[in-house]
């Protein structure tokens, strides 16, 4: 589904919503289970990569956007939720999966690695066919140790989990040297880093309040090193007594370095946008 059918479509359900609903006057408060499906619109995604030998340092770094054609301009499906154990514990989760394709004929150089693990430079005026996966999974435990009315504020912590998959594909023109295999490595690995985090909702009437969280970290351990964060600020508004419409606007950075002894992969990544969904309550 292209940005404008999602778009459409989430806009739709939200007007429908919207007019069918009939105002009570008192808001139950939300049931154990939350399932929120949403349109995440990418308003900035600024992104750095290398690959090299893990001897040769960090190489020259390049832009999948302007370096690769890369199409960063997109919405992409997005769901959040959680299901509480009772008031004060809950179990919260959060997926969503950006795919970019590109297709480009080089205005400068780039180092790269081969499949046979050697350093190659894929020169100017080159063409080059690329994909950037970039998928999201986040689990977390929440404990709301002050929960009133109008205030909850809760603190946790989770596991962010990331699948980084890139791919170059030299369709036409030169690489150095020129014997090398012009077949490049594919990265496709997966980051698990543990966050710790903070939420805080506020009621304003019955049926409306905003929200915001935020998720920390940093670790080195084995080949890798990274750090991350994410920070939400949103709001919400409970159209029928289980269903809630919403908007927010999220950012989330990740930095990470990849040292093993094939290759040194180094991404930095920072991701914001607008997410407007639609939520249901059991």
């Amino acid at each position: 589904m292209n940005n404008k059918k999602l778009i459409t479509v989430l806009l739709a359900l939200c007007s429908l919503l919207a007019l069918v609903n009939h105002a009570r006057a008192e808001e139950t408060e939300p049931d154990k289970f939350k399932i929120a499906l949403g349109g995440y619109a990418l308003g900035r995604y600024d992104s750095t990569m290398s690959l090299t030998e893990p001897t040769l340092g960090a190489g020259i770094s390049i832009s999948p956007e302007d370096t690769l054609g890369i199409d960063t301009k997109q919405t992409v499906l997005r769901l959040d939720g959680y299901y509480r154990f009772n008031k004060k514990h809950a179990l919260t989760y959060s997926w969503y999966s950006i795919n970019s394709t590109g297709n480009k004929s080089i205005e400068d150089d780039i180092s790269w690695v081969n499949k046979d693990g050697e350093e190659i430079t894929i020169r100017a005026g080159a063409q080059i066919q690329s994909l950037i996966d970039y998928d999201i999974f986040k689990v977390g435990y929440l404990w709301s140790f002050y929960h009133t009315d109008k205030v909850e504020l809760a603190a946790g912590a989770g596991l962010h989990i990331t699948r980084i998959a890139v791919g170059l594909d030299v369709t036409a023109g030169v690489i150095d040297p020129p014997t090398a295999n012009r077949d490049t490595k594919e990265v496709d690995t997966t980051v698990p880093l543990p966050v710790l985090s903070f939420g805080l909702h506020y009621n304003v009437t019955p049926k409306f309040k905003w929200f915001l969280k935020t998720e920390v970290f940093a670790i080195a351990f084995d080949d890798w090193e990274g750090t991350y964060s994410d920070g939400t600020v949103g709001m919400e508004y409970r159209a029928w007594e289980n269903v809630g419409l919403g908007v927010g606007l999220g950012s989330n950075a990740l930095k990470i370095v990849e040292d093993t002894n094939d290759y040194k992969f180094q991404y930095d990544n920072r991701i914001s946008g607008i997410n407007l969904y639609v939520a249901g309550y059991f």
